[in-house]
């Protein structure tokens, strides 16, 4: 499906539909009517379709909350099931996260997802912007902000194959005076 919204579509099919209607009314012609009800069937078929289908895109956005529900329950059976079996170094990566960190909240704050086609398997790059409150060993409890970028591949199911996890770069890369201004 090419819309991944289609609530625009829909309204604007209604917006028209609801033009054909003024048109009758002004005008008597039934044909009018005809129209507009084509029309109206015709957003409901697409927005029932969007409804049902699911894109590439929705299940790896749906796919990453799951995850940091599962980072969240320390159930490393679920999240090691979404890792591609022979990327060792993202499993360890995941274990010492759960294990180290324990985390209390995992909150996605920001999540822009990127399907790429043409290679062997489709590919989505997912960059999020991740709140995680939680307690290291040894330490006290805090809370961190990180940035995320994660590589996921389509086989049968979508797996990660690459997370890369570093500190939040919450100014955009934006210099700032040292009176605290931001120089654009």
């Amino acid at each position: 499906m090419p819309y991944e919204d289609t609530l625009p579509l829909l309204a604007s099919l209604l917006l028209l539909a609801s033009v054909f209607i003024w048109i009758w009314r002004s005008s008597g012609q039934y044909q009018w009517v005809v129209v507009a009800l084509l029309i109206c069937a015709a957003g409901c078929g697409v927005a029932t379709l969007d409804f049902f289908i699911q894109t590439d895109r929705e299940q790896v956005e749906l796919l990453l909350p799951e995850l940091a529900k599962a980072v969240e329950k320390k159930d490393l059976e679920t999240l090691l099931a979404a890792i591609a079996p022979e990327v060792r170094p993202v499993q360890e990566q995941a274990e010492k996260a759960v294990l180290e960190i324990k985390p209390r909240l995992v909150l996605i704050t920001r999540l822009e997802v990127d399907v790429l086609y043409g290679q062997g398997f489709p590919t989505a790059v997912a960059n999020l912007l991740v709140r995680v409150t939680g307690r290291m060993v040894g330490r006290e409890e805090g809370a961190a902000i990180v940035s995320a970028t994660v590589t996921l591949e389509k086989r049968n199911q979508w797996l990660v194959t690459e997370c890369i996890v570093k500190p939040a770069d919450l100014l955009h890369k934006r210099e700032t005076t040292q009176a605290g201004q931001v120089i654009r």
